[in-house]
């Protein structure tokens, strides 16, 4: 169940199905980073390299669970926390709109016989202002060891907590006091439009070729949300939401006629009222449509009958003076 979650908010969910699903997320929370990168080492982006006379924009997604985390103490600065972080994706994208680069790693979807570390590392307080970093560091890794493949990706905000060559970029931590709204548990990032010191990293490796690459790019993060950006508040952020401005009124109405069927959410963001708005009145597509969610079980014949008649009525019928 994390795993289809996950990959739907990662921006993954399969358009074409509209079976009902629940919307619930369990624990796991979305955090997206979205900024400006100046700098860029990684090999992928090989017609950006070293200082960058045009920005990439970026946008880092985080998918973690703090309910999973156990408190590591490996370092002696901040808290560090073992198994929380679940995945991470980095989407850079060129002066043109075009993606130049697009990788994610999920910890469900590494290999069973891999040796896994998923860590996320918070300094703040008396930590952070002996780092020269006093509003604060996150990181967030996923590492991976198997006689396959070897993975290393970082997502950090604020200081380079691994002493990453900064590329001559000047650490920024300007529009926010703190990083975090909340930490007397699990840390809690402070959301909102800010300049933020930002660093992406990258080592993956073929360990049977041995074929690899090996870099990192740096800027400014602008932007810090939970659960992404979601126009229309139904729980998928927008870069996953098939329908991002759904009709989210409780039951299906055609034009003026209320039906009174419950209009059910679905797993790809879209409501019942969006998939019969696809239709735009036509009555054979609203037809086919209505069978279909009845033999996928996503509505009962009853409904089925309910819908026929109130779209009949509502979409070729005269509205009643």
């Amino acid at each position: 169940m994390r795993t289809t979650i996950r990959r739907a908010l990662l921006g993954s969910v399969l358009m074409g199905s509209v079976t009902a699903a629940p919307m619930a997320l369990a624990a796991e929370e979305t955090i997206q980073i979205k900024g400006e990168l100046l700098f860029s080492s990684l090999p992928a982006l090989v017609d950006h390299q070293g200082p960058l006379s045009q920005p990439l924009t970026f946008t880092a997604t985080v998918v973690q669970d703090p309910e999973q985390a156990v408190p590591a103490g490996f370092f002696s600065l901040g808290a560090d926390y073992l198994n929380a972080a679940q995945a991470l994706r980095m989407e850079i994208t060129g002066p043109d709109g075009d993606v130049l680069y697009d990788r994610t790693v999920d910890v469900d979807d590494l290999p069973v016989a891999a040796d896994v570390d998923a860590l996320s590392w918070f300094l703040f307080s008396s930590d952070a202002q002996g780092s020269d970093e006093p509003a604060g560091s996150a990181l967030w890794a996923i590492i991976s060891a198997s006689e396959e493949q070897f993975i290393r990706r970082e997502i950090t905000l604020g200081q380079s907590i691994f002493n990453r060559n900064l590329g001559g970029l000047a650490e920024i931590t300007a529009g926010v006091s703190s990083l975090f709204t909340d930490t007397s548990g699990y840390p809690v990032l402070a959301e909102g439009n800010y300049n933020y010191t930002f660093l992406y990293y990258d080592n993956t490796i073929d360990n049977i070729t041995g074929a690899g690459d090996m870099g990192m790019v740096q800027g400014y993060a602008t932007r810090v949300s939970y659960g992404g950006d979601d126009a229309d508040a139904d729980g998928i952020a927008d870069d996953a939401d098939s329908c991002p401005a759904s009709d989210t009124r409780s039951t299906v109405v055609f034009d003026w006629n209320d039906s009174g069927v419950t209009n059910y959410a679905f797993a790809n963001g879209c409501t019942l009222s969006d998939e019969f708005a696809r239709c735009n009145t036509a009555a054979n597509c609203t037809m086919k449509l209505i069978n279909q969610l009845n033999d996928d079980g996503s509505i009962s014949l009853e409904e089925a009958n309910v819908l026929r008649n109130a779209s009949q009525v509502g979409y070729h019928s005269h509205r009643p003076r």
